[in-house]
């Protein structure tokens, strides 16, 4: 009776599920949509991928983001991006032994054992047990300390300009891109004078976002390679940006009235080139290219005076983000005067007096905002026109390169220079220019 009991109940219990090589498979591939997904997520916020996801992308988001019907405990959770469809659907069937099998897509919230790929029923309470999510979040904390501050920087600015460069002609800027894109390009960078070796750099950006993504780099291709090969013996090896000396210095601040017609906004400029000038700043140290940017900026608790006796003699400036700034130590840079008919000290001051009193960026309209890039160059421009001078030669950055060309002729030595521009090499050396 007991045995025939037995013989019944063995029958009617569900044989034992067994992992087939394709369901292990299919785990292997869910586990590595998850990794790529996060790894993805993180560069682009990162900003060293592209902003605009490729369907690809978009998928595996979707997949690290929102679990599959989960099992585990004896209970099914759904997220919200399927409640719908599972309820629409069989319900699912429950496993009713003690170890069950891993549900694809549900690597996120669960613990998966050191010792193989099968998790236990209810909570792990094995001290070697580790949650699997904290592991794509490790993934994701790798990824984006793969690459140095100042290579992430870099890649921002690979990828606005190509941002500037699809939007100009229409080009998609979904990755992968074809060979022709990136041959486009390359001659877009070369028409807009930069040099072969920001060429490469930028080329290396693509290079990298391709192949973080898993796809082939067009940057390899033969034409693109012999493309940049032209640029280096074509294109002029040195850097083709003056400098602003002390001379073209003046020259600007005469004509501010004439471009700006509020006293205010003059008054800002007046300071910004005489600041950007004797702090040796590159000038995407005080200008944000977007509002969101606004915290990456010298700001307004950045920036001091020092006195003696109450008269102001200097002005310093506490740079707490910079390149090559690796170790975090900030580096702060003090002013006087100065060699212009305009003292250093007085426009800053003067603009101190009129600026809204509010934290945030040093550099700020009269209704608070900061001041952006794009507005900036346009001003600058409008002055080097009324100047007579070549705007496509004088930008931004030649506020850094004529502070070092100006103290090399004063005969600063390289150390000392090196310093006040706080390079970490001899990089500056290229920067003076002789007779200018």
């Amino acid at each position: 009776m007991r045995r025939a009991q037995r013989s019944k109940n063995k029958e009617e219990r569900p044989a034992k599920r067994r992992k087939t090589g394709t369901e292990e498979s299919q785990m292997v591939l869910d586990i590595t949509q998850n990794v790529t997904a996060t790894v993805l997520s993180e560069l682009q916020k990162a900003g060293v991928l592209p902003k605009t996801p490729t369907t690809d992308s978009t998928s595996l988001s979707d997949s690290a983001n929102s679990s599959s019907t989960e099992t585990l405990s004896g209970k099914t959770t759904t997220s919200n991006a399927t409640k719908e469809t599972v309820s629409k659907e069989t319900p699912v069937e429950q496993p009713q032994e003690d170890v069950v099998e891993l549900p694809a897509s549900s690597i996120s919230g669960t613990r998966v054992s050191t010792f193989g790929t099968r998790c236990t029923k209810g909570a792990v309470s094995n001290s070697r047990g580790i949650d699997a999510k904290q592991l794509l979040d490790n993934i994701a904390k790798l990824a984006s300390a793969a690459l140095a501050p100042s290579t992430k920087l870099t890649y921002k600015r690979a990828w606005t300009t190509f941002d500037t460069f699809s939007v100009s002609f229409k080009i998609p800027n979904s990755v992968p891109f074809s060979v022709t894109t990136v041959a486009l390009f390359v001659s877009y960078l070369f028409q807009e004078a930069f040099s072969p070796r920001t060429i490469s750099t930028y080329l290396s950006a693509i290079a990298y976002a391709h192949k973080m993504l898993n796809f082939e780099d067009p940057t390899r291709a033969f034409v693109i390679q012999k493309l940049v090969a032209g640029a280096y013996r074509l294109g002029n090896t040195f850097d083709i940006r003056l400098p602003i000396t002390t001379n073209i210095l003046n020259r600007l601040l005469d004509v501010i009235p004439d471009v700006i017609n509020d006293k205010y906004t003059q008054t800002l400029f007046k300071a910004l080139f005489l600041f950007a000038f004797s702090s040796f700043a590159r000038i995407g140290e005080l200008i944000c290219a977007a509002p969101e940017k606004a915290s990456d900026v010298i700001q307004l608790a950045d920036v001091t005076l020092s006195s003696v006796k109450g008269k102001i003699t200097a002005i310093n400036v506490c740079f707490k983000k910079f390149k090559h700034n690796s170790n975090g130590v900030p580096k702060v840079i003090s002013f006087a005067h100065g060699d212009c008919k305009i003292s250093a000290i007085s426009a800053t001051t003067d603009y101190l007096k009129v600026r809204t009193n509010c934290q945030g960026p040093m550099f700020v309209s009269n209704t608070g905002s900061p001041i952006l890039r794009t507005t900036f160059d346009r001003t600058l421009r409008s002055c080097l026109r009324l100047c007579n001078l070549d705007s496509s030669r004088y930008k931004g950055h030649s506020f850094r390169i004529g502070a070092a060309t100006v103290a090399a002729d004063k005969g600063l030595s390289d150390a000392q220079i090196r310093s006040m521009g706080r390079w970490h090499s001899n990089a500056f050396l290229k920067y003076i220019r002789s007779n200018m």
